[in-house]
């Protein structure tokens, strides 16, 4: 099959095979194919190998069947890669060492080609106390700009491409009306989509023009660091107490997020419920 023009550079610069030098091996997509079925042949027993790399790669020539990008630039290729395109990883845990833990964690994912997605509303909102050090808080949004540049500036996946990155919040965390301005300014997380997670007692609120209180769970508990990890549900099940930080309006936070999107295509929403 011969690719031309935007085809061929997207095949060539993303799913080729490539040696050492970052050079392309492969030319055509019938090299890719011969590869993907040769690789995933290997699981079956060696005298049947042979048999099923045919039928695998009649399934995949002339892309009647594609299989995710992962796999089609990396089974076969002996590199240390994923075969998955997308994973989900646990919210931080509320501290310098816990963030940074989930950070090393990013970074070994899209250094193997994975895209990441991380909840962000474990982290206490900007201001907070943080005991320790005798300090405050910066907040989620100063730490997602870390991870927006560990994803734009230091991950090259293959060299081709820089991570992906999708960063997330609750619609209860008292950072919110931040979290969805954020991206009004250029400058700032550039290197990560943003989404919020939508509730449906949030949705219901807004439906009523009802208050909406942006709360987090008390950080002077005991028990804080232990229990906390951005699973508010839980908490409040284990009678932990919740400290209401500010009361807005349902509605007008449902006008910031459509006036985001035209100003800057984000914050996106999930519907978690």
């Amino acid at each position: 099959m011969k690719l031309k023009g935007i085809s061929e550079k997207v095949f060539l610069d993303r799913y080729s095979l490539k040696s050492k030098e970052g050079k392309s091996i492969e030319k055509r997509p019938e090299e890719m194919w011969a590869r993907m079925a040769k690789a995933v042949s290997l699981v079956e027993k060696k005298p049947k190998q042979k048999k099923w790399g045919k039928e695998f790669y009649s399934v995949l020539k002339d892309f009647k069947y594609v299989p995710g990008g992962r796999i089609l630039s990396g089974a076969g290729t002996g590199y240390d890669v994923s075969f998955y395109n997308c994973f989900v990883i646990p919210s931080p845990k509320d501290s310098r060492g816990g963030i940074l833990e989930t950070l090393g964690n990013m970074v070994e994912i899209m250094a193997r080609g994975g895209g990441v997605g991380i909840n962000l509303s474990s982290l206490r909102p900007r201001g907070a106390r943080v005991k320790k050090v005798n300090g405050f808080s910066s907040g989620p949004i100063n730490w997602a700009s870390l991870f927006s540049v560990a994803t734009r500036d230091i991950i090259q996946q293959g060299g081709t491409r820089r991570g992906a990155l999708m960063l997330m919040l609750w619609d209860w965390h008292p950072d919110i009306e931040e979290f969805i301005t954020v991206k009004q300014d250029l400058s700032k997380i550039n290197g990560a989509n943003l989404s919020l997670n939508i509730s449906d007692t949030f949705m219901e609120a807004v439906e009523k023009d009802a208050d909406w209180p942006l709360i987090f769970p008390d950080i002077k508990d005991p028990e804080y660091d232990q229990k906390w990890t951005g699973d508010l549900d839980a908490w409040k099940k284990m009678g932990k107490k919740i400290i209401v930080h500010k009361i807005v309006k349902a509605r007008k936070l449902w006008d910031l997020v459509a006036t985001a999107a035209w100003k800057s295509a984000e914050p996106g929403v999930v519907f978690m419920e």
